[in-house]
């Protein structure tokens, strides 16, 4: 599917938008995209790698995503042949659906401050999430009326919690121009690192597959995505070796050279600025049953 505007059409019946999407591989429908609609989703399987603005992250059964209207996104399931099969619950709404002056209300203060942070993107966690998990298994039941107030009781949960983390940096730009061409090359230079984060990556080809220049590749990615390509490329495939450090017994030294590190001492310390640990620090904590986290807060 060409990375587009997503024209959102909500449920028969219903002021705002509620699906499942079930596929093995979300790489082969789920491209770079962006709406006018406040987007809440749930991953209940699946991992892979989750972009939002110019937050890159792994995401693994559990995450939950609250993003804003027109922030770019989309999730990409794990190049792993042994992943299972993605599954995730999404709800789309505009504030309108809740009635006019709703967010002006006295009791709706909160809940108009959580909507306003969540054009940074917000990731929801910890006992919050799995509470509002059982939620949304509800609200996917319910009809008319039940639907909306299960939604707000739903974002009242989330804005009086402290278990909400903002994704993209200070500086990410989301007035950004967004059109398809931009979509595109994005999408192209996405992939195209996925599929090859073992290898080396060669700027001058990407921004040739993209029709670019090497110095306007340069300026092109950090205007769309925040990021330097350098930064981009690290934070990748250090989110792959946090995924092989979690699911795999390999060495240290076997997953940096699998995440495309040909030197150990240049991944450790890659990982570290990423992460704020050593890989051998992130493995132990997620053994011991600590809440690791797969990127730093912001």
């Amino acid at each position: 599917m060409e990375p587009t505007f997503e024209n959102v059409q909500t449920n028969e019946g219903s002021s705002f938008c509620c699906f499942k999407v079930k596929c093995h591989d979300l790489n082969e429908d789920h491209s770079w995209h962006f709406h006018p609609e406040y987007e809440l989703v749930w991953n209940i399987s699946g991992e892979g790698t989750r972009f939002v603005g110019d937050s890159v992250d792994t995401y693994l059964p559990g995450d939950m995503i609250l993003i804003g209207p027109n922030v770019p996104h989309c999730w990409q399931s794990s190049t792993n042949k042994g992943h299972k099969e993605s599954e995730l619950l999404v709800i789309q709404f505009k504030p309108s659906c809740f009635g006019d002056g709703f967010l002006q209300l006295p009791e709706a203060g909160l809940i108009s401050r959580l909507l306003d942070n969540a054009s940074k993107g917000l990731e929801i966690f910890g006992e919050t999430s799995e509470k509002i998990a059982k939620q949304l298994s509800f609200l996917y039941q319910q009809q008319s009326i039940d639907r909306l107030l299960c939604l707000i009781k739903i974002l009242d949960q989330v804005a009086n919690s402290d278990d909400v983390k903002v994704l993209t940096t200070p500086e990410y730009d989301l007035h950004s121009d967004i059109n398809n061409t931009n979509l595109r090359r994005i999408e192209t230079i996405y992939s195209y690192v996925r599929a090859n984060l073992g290898d080396d990556i060669n700027q001058t080809e990407i921004a040739n597959k993209v029709g670019l220049t090497t110095q306007g590749f340069s300026r092109f990615f950090k205007k769309y995505t925040g990021l330097t390509f350098v930064k981009f490329v690290n934070t990748l495939r250090v989110n792959e070796a946090c995924r092989l450090l979690v699911r795999e017994n390999y060495d240290v030294t076997q997953i940096a050279y699998m995440c495309g590190y040909q030197n150990i001492s240049n991944f450790n310390r890659r990982f570290q600025e990423i992460k704020s640990l050593t890989p051998s620090e992130f493995r132990s904590g997620y053994r011991q049953g600590n809440k690791v986290p797969y990127s730093k807060a912001s």
